[in-house]
Order: C-alpha cells, then structure tokens, then sequence
C-alpha cells in the first residue's frame, strides 16, 4: 500500500470556512491520496474532506488548547506536517524525502512590537519580533511530537496566563528551543510558510509553482478574506496545468 503525507491543522470554533479551503487545497493538489488530521474540541463541526477528525477536551484558552491539540495527536512512525488553517496548498509536501525526527521554522520578517495589543505585555516593550519569538508555530513537522509538546505545555502554563490567551505558543517554543538551537532542522520559510497579504492571482500561482513554494499563509485578521478568492485562482492554476 502506497505511504501518504499526513498533515495537521489545529481549528476550533463555529466558523468553518477558513480551514475548509485549507482541506480543499490539499485534496487539490493531493489528488485525495493524503491523509488529513482536524485536531479539535468536541464542539466544532467536521471538516469535509478531512480523514479524521481528533477530538480532545481542550482549554478554554486558545494557546493551551493548541498545544494540547499537537501534544496528544496521534503520533506514528512516519513525519506529520503541522500548519495554519488559515493557509492554502499549493504543492505535495514530499514529507518522506525528509529523514529528520522534528523540523521547524524561523521567522524572516522583523518588527518592534505592540505590546498594547490585544492586551498589554510588558515583555514585548521595545522589543521586536525576532529577538522574542524567532519560530514560527505555523508550519513545523514531527515524528513523535508527543515528548516535546509536553514539555512545551509546561512551559505556556507557567507563564502568565496572558500567553495563554495570545503569542503563548511561540514565545513557549523560543523558550524551548533556546538551549538546543544548534541541533535544531529547519524548512525554508519561503518554501513552507510564506507569508501572503493579499489575493494570489492565478499568474502568481504559476511563479510560485515555479519556485517550488508548498504553503502560503495569509497573515493578519484583514487577510483572510482574500483566502476564498487565491482558492479560485489555485483551482484555475491546477486545471491549466493538467491541460498543459
């Protein structure tokens, strides 16, 4: 029997139509020979075209319960990439020409943050992005992730309970990752997690088909609403490429 990719992705609430595109992507450019795994609550409705959703009694607060999520994922013997729901597929992952046990990715933007929002956070005063969270949570890949994510609950636990509620996964995972940094595999975030802010139109498509980009990530609340249309313009993109 042929060995399929697995992929992840963490999504909970009533909203469901930022992960569907994200599923729909996938089985896109999967052609369905995938496994996709929905980590979620008890509440949230299926996602369709999900191979299996993973229910668990989570937190209350959104960054606890996303380590939760990883943390008592179904871990096998074969690597599972972790993303954003808020992202789209554009090419197979090839997760088994990767030979490492956990990959990660660093942060390549840079900026001061507002440590007034959503609350305040006097740890973010005068300090950029980079210096505080230098990896991002959304896009990583684990073998047996069980070990790890435990240990980075712990940390987001014992930390004050705003970074329970925002930044609390990352902030946790630069914490973690400090002592070990030297050992640490990376994917390419250009690759694997590049940041898009607007629609992708169906020439962009093409360059980034070009460039071997896998994921794109719409960053930021006002970004999202653009998710629908780049989906348009993937599935255009895919049609052209089979009549090609």
């Amino acid at each position: 029997m042929s060995q399929f990719d697995q992929i992840a992705f963490f999504w909970i609430g009533k909203d469901d139509l930022i992960p569907t595109y994200l599923v729909k992507s996938i089985n896109l450019v999967y052609n369905r020979k995938v496994k996709i795994f929905h980590l979620t609550n008890f509440i949230t409705k299926k996602i369709p075209g999900t191979t299996k959703t993973i229910r668990l009694n989570l937190s209350k607060d959104i960054m606890i319960a996303r380590i939760q999520a990883y943390k008592n994922f179904t871990y096998n013997k074969n690597l599972t990439f972790f993303c954003d729901a808020d992202s789209l597929l554009i090419q197979q992952l090839n997760l088994f020409d990767l030979k490492q046990d956990m990959y990660f990715v660093k942060r390549s933007e840079n900026f001061i943050m507002n440590h007034m929002w959503p609350e305040y956070y006097p740890e973010f005063v005068n300090k950029n992005a980079i210096d505080l969270m230098p990896y991002l949570f959304g896009a990583m890949a684990f073998r047996n992730g069980k070990t790890f994510f435990s240990e980075l609950l712990n940390t987001c636990l014992n930390l004050p309970e705003r970074f329970h509620r925002w930044y609390g996964d990352q902030y946790s995972l630069a914490i973690n990752l400090r002592k070990n940094v030297q050992k640490l595999n990376f994917l390419p975030i250009e690759l694997y997690l590049k940041i898009v802010r607007k629609p992708v139109s169906k020439e962009e498509f093409n360059v980034l088909d070009y460039n071997k980009v896998k994921l794109i990530t719409f960053k930021g609340i006002s970004s999202k609403k653009f998710i629908h249309e780049s989906y348009a313009n993937l599935i255009h993109h895919y049609e052209n490429k089979i009549t090609l």
